[in-house]
């Protein structure tokens, strides 16, 4: 390899087959552009500094340089490019889709979730205003199902079968609150790393959102949950103390609305997700999935012979 001054890319002049040394020069030449001096560039070839890319593809602050080999008669470009911290943003920040159609999904997103469970809570309503049994949802059997335990336990003393079936229940809904904690533990660790990293106002100020609204719906989840535990653990208590009272049905219907609270707020926090890892599309496309996940969970049981046991009068 010989110095010569720098000059434009050329063409290849001569065809000829790279050898051994020829691959280990450019190796070593490749190694060295990456450097932002040309002083650590090595002796044995030649880095010619180009004038500066001005296309819009190439990255900030790039630089371009050439590698001449005698022997070859070839002259190769070379660019490096520094690495830039916002590129790992670049699924996260939706460059496809324009701000304004990312508010519009964002908003019909949140609209469906709301609306449905704005629908979901009026026809409880008028279920609960009717004192009909025939439009019950779920979460309502599940609440009359847990009323009708308590007064069972109560009349039949069973206490040491009720201790058992709430320590059950608690260790479940302990469970899935520790959960949810460490998800969003990890969540947050990897989101907060990807916040400092980012390099415009407009990427930072679009993950904290989808980070506060992650948080939320998260933190919702594991709130009700602890609720849940702590109301079953009063529920104990109270058992052989106030066995002439109602005072344990009711708290036992509220256990039940704190689990259902928390299941469902981790559910939809799986919108907000999907929005951090796929954008806006993504975050519409999981809410019409949740929608008709919800419509099909939150339906009147059938065939499970509630009627007969509500006949009962446990």
């Amino acid at each position: 390899f010989t110095t010569r001054p720098p000059q434009t890319i050329t063409e290849i002049q001569q065809p000829h087959a790279m050898g051994v040394w020829d691959v280990l020069a450019l190796a070593i030449a490749l190694s060295s552009s990456l450097k932002t001096s040309d002083a650590f560039a090595p002796s044995s070839c030649v880095i010619d500094r180009l004038p500066p890319v001005t296309s819009s593809v190439a990255a900030p602050c790039s630089s371009s340089y050439e590698v001449f080999n005698k022997s070859t008669n070839m002259r190769l470009p070379l660019q490096a490019s520094p690495y830039s911290v916002s590129e790992p943003l670049a699924i996260f920040s939706s460059q496809t889709v324009t701000p304004n159609v990312n508010i519009a999904l964002i908003s019909l997103s949140i609209t469906i979730l709301l609306g449905y469970h704005i629908n979901l809570l009026w026809k409880e309503f008028k279920s609960n205003s009717s004192g009909s049994s025939c439009s019950k949802t779920w979460r309502q059997y599940q609440a009359d199902t847990r009323e009708d335990w308590a007064r069972h336990v109560r009349e039949t003393e069973g206490w040491l079968y009720a201790i058992q079936s709430l320590r059950n229940a608690m260790t479940a809904q302990t469970f899935l609150a520790s959960t949810v904690l460490s998800l969003l533990t990890l969540i947050t660790g990897k989101m907060w790393d990807i916040l400092r990293a980012a390099s415009t106002k407009y990427d930072r100020r679009l993950l904290t959102v989808q980070l506060a609204s992650i948080a939320t719906t998260m933190l919702l989840s594991a709130y009700q949950f602890l609720q849940g535990v702590r109301l079953m653990t009063h529920a104990g208590f109270m058992f052989p103390v106030k066995k002439d009272t109602t005072k344990v049905d009711n708290i036992m219907r509220q256990t039940q609305n704190c689990q259902w609270l928390g299941l469902r707020w981790m559910y939809v926090s799986l919108a907000p997700i999907s929005w951090v890892v796929g954008g806006s599309r993504a975050y519409l496309v999981v809410s019409l999935l949740l929608l008709q996940f919800f419509r099909t969970i939150d339906k009147q049981p059938e065939g499970l012979g509630y009627e007969e046991f509500q006949a009962e009068n446990i």
